[in-house]
């Protein structure tokens, strides 16, 4: 199998410890895991908060069903920065997970624009976090990130975005960090970015791309001066079709079943965030599938 995701053994339990369901032995296995921590006080922080405006108990349910008529699971990640999510912007801040110097941005089904302490740029895509310390910025520039974002590094000391794949680093410089599941992608605008991932220290310069899926490397040139997703169109080249259908799941807030034969398909092209019908011709058509729309769930059907 060219692509497949990972891990499943782990985000069951994460699942079911957000619905309330473990005994006592897979409590103390979701205890051990390594980001458990981070989603405990996720749900304290979201019992502290006040109520928001909007009915966030029907919106958390409508997630909940979301993930039940789901034939793959989305990843842990982004199911847990989801729901935190939608409490978040609900009451249009962010939010302190951690302790006061901890900060945390999240953008759930749109982009998000932000400003960093030394006057660094950063644009989120929908379902991407990212948090850092600022009680530490002016002696170490350091970002985790979850999802997709779009950096403008502001010169100055080194820049570091941390993710589970791997950690990216610039003095100053434009580029794009895609980290979800067991995908992970660096593109360089201006510049030069340095990459460690697992020991193996990589670089690349201003005008190419890596991709690293399933143990392999692919490096791209590319001829664009910024991301397409900021300008609300995606694209893809010679992307798992399973991301592109995350990336339209994630910009439309649906989801999208059927058809997961294609998973592994090699795609080459892009949607619009403009127009859902337009976008899911976009990514049906070429592989000869057809849809059907119910409510927020589309149904991808390959035609006889």
């Amino acid at each position: 199998m060219f692509y497949k995701r990972i891990d499943m053994k782990k985000e069951d339990l994460i699942v079911q410890w957000l619905d309330n369901n473990l005994d006592e032995k897979e409590l103390k296995a979701f205890k051990e895991l390594d980001a458990s921590s981070a989603f405990i006080r996720i749900d304290e922080a979201a019992k502290r908060m006040a109520a928001p405006s909007f009915d966030s108990e029907a919106q958390f349910a409508r997630i909940k069903e979301k993930q039940q008529h789901k034939i793959r699971r989305r990843s842990l990640r982004r199911t847990v920065a989801s729901i935190a999510a939608v409490v978040v912007l609900g009451l249009g801040l962010f939010y302190t997970l951690n302790n006061p110097s901890d900060v945390t941005f999240f953008a759930l089904n749109d982009q998000k624009e932000l400003n960093l302490p030394d006057a660094s740029e950063v644009v989120l895509n929908a379902g991407s976090s990212i948090s850092y310390d600022a009680s530490t910025w002016a002696e170490a520039r350091t970002i985790k990130l979850d999802g997709e974002a779009y950096f403008k590094v502001a010169k100055g000391a080194t820049f570091t975005v941390v993710t589970e794949h791997g950690e990216v680093t610039v003095l100053g410089t434009e580029f794009t960090v895609n980290a979800r599941d067991s995908f992970f992608e660096v593109t360089c605008y201006e510049g030069l970015v340095a990459i460690n991932i697992q020991g193996q220290s990589l670089e690349v310069a201003g005008g190419n791309t890596l991709k690293v899926y399933q143990g392999k490397q692919f490096r791209e040139s590319i001829g664009v001066a910024e991301p397409s997703w900021i300008n609300n169109k995606s694209t893809f080249i010679s992307i798992p079709y399973l991301q592109v259908v995350d990336e339209l799941e994630r910009q439309y807030d649906i989801v999208i079943t059927g058809a997961s034969v294609y998973n592994d398909t090699i795609f080459t092209g892009s949607f619009t965030h403009q127009n859902l019908d337009t976008a899911l011709q976009a990514i049906t058509i070429p592989l000869n599938l057809s849809y059907v729309m119910k409510g927020n769930e589309v149904v991808l059907k390959e035609i006889p």
